[in-house]
């Protein structure tokens, strides 16, 4: 085969696995906001002093949460990081890497922002000591809480398709035991369609610069066998 063809067709080969490959868009130790400013407002709140309360102070009974809790107590702490995640209050802290670990008695409250061209299939992926409240964009997605240390892939919640843009990833965490810890990973299927026949649309920067490398091959083969 012509060698031009072969460059040509691997730079397409690189082009199209980019495309499909899966995506991480959020893990534990990404930079994001944290608030560890709630302390023990919420203990005994929601019901909490039952097993099936949402902040008990000691019981780590395993419940799953259907309806988001009642964070009103916590409001001076929080802000409104659910419906203006762009404008925090100055409890929250911004930090190049977040800790999955807190005070233990204490909950405290996460946030991650991330940015996508569109993607499918989004997957969400938790593990926590000892409870958990997740919202996306501040939609709540799910809560829940067990017995035991937390365990990466503990909690898998599909969440679809998420439009191109900037999402919030909004997460509660509590435990009332002496050890703590949580693990998040999001991934999702990343899209960005070529542009088609006539279509007007640009050409995205990673096809560019592998289109590129190609070109950038093809020219050194040239002005070698020119000089032959």
């Amino acid at each position: 085969m012509d060698t031009r063809k072969i460059v040509l067709l691997a730079a397409a080969s690189m082009c199209l696995s980019t495309a499909a490959q899966g995506v991480t868009l959020v893990q534990t130790n990404d930079a994001g906001f944290y608030n560890n400013s709630i302390g023990t407002t919420l203990n005994n709140t929601n019901g909490g002093d039952t097993s099936t309360g949402y902040f008990p102070v000691t019981n780590d009974s395993t419940v799953n949460f259907p309806t988001p809790p009642d964070l009103s107590t916590a409001s001076a702490a929080l802000g409104n990081w659910l419906t203006d995640p762009l404008h925090l209050n100055s409890n929250w802290n911004h930090l190049s890497s977040i800790p999955n670990f807190w005070t233990p008695g204490t909950e405290v409250a996460v946030m991650y922002e991330f940015d996508t061209l569109g993607a499918t299939g989004v997957h969400a992926s938790f593990g926590v000591d000892n409870g958990i409240f997740v919202w996306l964009d501040g939609n709540y997605l799910f809560g829940a809480r067990a017995a035991g240390t937390h365990v990466p892939g503990e909690y898998q919640i599909p969440v679809g398709d998420l439009t191109a843009g900037t999402h919030f990833l909004q997460l509660l965490l509590e435990d009332h035991g002496v050890t703590d810890g949580y693990d998040v990973l999001i991934t999702g299927e990343e899209f960005t369609p070529g542009p088609g026949p006539g279509d007007g649309q640009a050409p995205e920067p990673a096809t560019l610069a592998l289109l590129g490398i190609a070109l950038a091959a093809l020219a050194s083969q040239q002005r070698r066998k020119m000089r032959r």
